[in-house]
């Protein structure tokens, strides 16, 4: 059975979390674009649906397994669920997606803030839930931010 080896020089996470092909492109494969497909580009290269996602359901996970399994200071830990779950998001991917990790930590801190505190939702409505999205968000965003620090730390040359 032959080896198989790598011949790209690409990142699997990159490449699994990757929207559109290639951004480094020379002003003579970008011109004979057409303009949606340019359009198109640009507007992945600002916010990607599908890190987006990848956001959302990590955090997701990380705040129900942090709210219910460590259960220590209330909602708490479930915020710090997803701020580490950003982290490790943002260390891992060699772009910087913090515009997308944020999105889906506040998306993850809303449900999560719901479903756990559905009688207080019935009688305060959205103020409440104003609380859940911010703390996701800020959790999320600073996760992402302190991830890729880290990892351009690690790997820039002294």
């Amino acid at each position: 059975m032959p080896q198989r080896s790598r011949t790209r020089e690409t990142d699997d996470v990159e490449e699994l979390l990757g929207d559109g092909e290639s951004t480094e492109r020379s002003a003579g494969e970008s011109s004979g674009r057409g303009f949606r497909a340019r359009a198109k580009q640009r507007a992945v290269d600002v916010f990607s649906p599908r890190y987006f996602l990848v956001a959302a359901v990590v955090s997701s996970v990380a705040i129900f397994f942090g709210g219910t399994l460590v259960p220590l200071v209330g909602d708490v830990t479930g915020f710090v669920a997803v701020f580490l779950a950003s982290f490790l998001l943002g260390a891992v991917t060699s772009d910087s997606r913090i515009l997308e990790t944020a999105a889906g930590g506040a998306v993850a801190g809303g449900l999560g803030f719901l479903l756990q505190n559905l009688a207080w939702m019935v009688v305060g409505g959205l103020p409440i839930a104003a609380v859940g999205v911010g703390a996701g968000l800020l959790a999320g965003g600073l996760g992402a931010y302190f991830g890729g620090d880290l990892r351009d730390g690690l790997t820039r040359d002294i």
